[in-house]
């Protein structure tokens, strides 16, 4: 179907310190994304000045990662193999990757597929949890955008916390960092979401649950038990409990696996707050061995989950 154009969804990140401002900016000035206090008017001068204040901090952690998120560029990487994937069974439908905070954005993209003949677009979520504020808000702008251009958003890929093939991508790298630490807390973290949207009816928290219970049935029980904690909360209000440094406070003396079970790539949130962040909490209180997985990337598992659920919904 030349006329059709899979969509990989994700948040995006700067991939320079010259993005930082303006991604923080577009970040807390989504209102899907982050509501803050106040009338809906109020948000996007808000997050302006919130941008400014937070940027040279932001700016300190991605320079220690190499000076920008990985994010786009990994992403890319997962686009071409699932481009290769449904090459190979016979599709030929165009793969791009569509934003949410940093380009490519959704209006210039769509704008840019209606003059190559595109008409149809399928989102594919990177996201593997169904939530409102990330698969969701993703597919509001979407379905906005199309609507201008006059393109047809058709159902697509939404979410898969227990598809085999991603559990499969989860377990592996789990399992090899079991062998050298038999005895280790294996601690899923998934990134935080404000309680109020849990009470409102966001079914993030219960796919959550169902990743980590089905990964656990596929390990078995371990000498060192499981844990699921949660990170990447910001600003005053309540949210998912408990959070990982509270958890990993308590765990002097043990072997510790953190095993990142709401991300697909690397990006600040693993490379700089498991890994350096929060390697600094379990330094201090005394853990003896701190061991973070990989999240799926481009693992033949998570692409052969893609693509077949991709192939189960395309005509």
């Amino acid at each position: 179907m030349r006329d059709t154009a899979l969509l990989l969804l994700n948040l995006g990140g700067p991939v320079n310190l010259g993005q930082v401002e303006p991604f923080l900016a577009a970040l807390f000035g989504d209102r899907d994304l982050i509501k803050l206090p106040g009338p809906a008017w109020l948000q996007p001068p808000l997050a302006r000045l919130i941008a400014r204040l937070r940027a040279p901090s932001a700016k300190g952690r991605y320079a220690e990662i190499g000076g920008g998120s990985p994010l786009l560029r990994e992403s890319a990487y997962q686009a071409a193999a699932l481009r290769t994937a449904l090459r190979a069974a016979g599709r030929e439908e165009a793969v791009k990757l569509c934003f949410r905070c940093t380009a490519p954005r959704a209006k210039g993209l769509l704008q840019a597929l209606k003059r190559q003949g595109i008409r149809k677009l399928v989102p594919v979520t990177l996201y593997p949890h169904d939530c409102r504020a990330t698969t969701g808000s993703s597919l509001r702008e979407l379905a906005i955008e199309a609507a201008k251009v006059g393109m047809e958003l058709l159902p697509g890929v939404e979410h898969y916390a227990t598809d085999p093939d991603y559990l499969d991508a989860l377990e592996r790298p789990l399992r090899v960092a079991l062998e050298e630490l038999p005895g280790a807390t294996v601690i899923f973290s998934a990134h935080s979401l404000p309680v109020r949207q849990i009470e409102a009816g966001d079914p993030y928290e219960t796919e959550i649950h169902a990743t980590c219970d089905a990964l656990k049935a596929r390990i078995g029980e371990l000498p060192g038990g499981y844990l699921l904690a949660y990170q990447s909360r910001t600003g005053p209000v309540r949210w998912l409990e408990p959070p990982l440094k509270a958890v990993l406070e308590s765990m002097g003396g043990k072997d510790v696996i953190v095993v990142p079970v709401s991300f697909v790539t690397e990006h600040i949130e693993t490379l700089h707050e498991l890994d350096i962040e929060y390697r600094h909490v379990a330094d201090q209180a005394g853990i003896r061995t701190y061991r973070r997985v990989a999240p799926p990337g481009t693992d033949p598992s998570y692409i052969r989950c893609l693509t077949r659920r991709v192939l189960e919904i395309l005509p």
